[in-house]
């Protein structure tokens, strides 16, 4: 039985989304919506802005009250991550500037910080 290895479409100048990555789309955008509903949610359940701001104001916080700020900078982070899912599928190249300047960046903040 021979064996099919699929076809990478090319990218052209233009760049126009290869089938390949338009397939996976419809999955980062679920985890980037599922993340914005429960983000959005989470944050009608509190009452400051931030973990600190409520520990500031209120002296301590209760495990269950702590658990819904964890879970929305966790939410904040998995949008963070759909988005950039969704870019990197539907722009790879752009995206891929970007990140190789974002880490160029990083390489000079973690030299001049030595």
């Amino acid at each position: 039985m021979s064996e099919h290895k699929p076809i990478q479409d090319a990218l052209i100048p233009d760049e126009v989304t290869p089938d390949m990555l338009v397939t996976l789309l419809p999955s980062a955008q679920a985890v980037l919506k599922a993340s914005a509903k429960y983000l959005a949610a989470v944050r009608k359940m509190m009452l400051t802005a931030s973990k600190k701001t409520y520990v500031d104001r209120y002296g301590n916080i209760d495990p269950i009250t702590e658990v819904l700020y964890d879970t929305a900078s966790l939410a904040q982070k998995t949008l963070d991550a759909g988005l950039a899912m969704e870019t990197m599928l539907s722009k790879p190249l752009k995206s891929r500037e970007i990140v190789m300047l974002s880490d160029l960046r990083a390489a000079f903040t973690k030299t001049e910080e030595s």
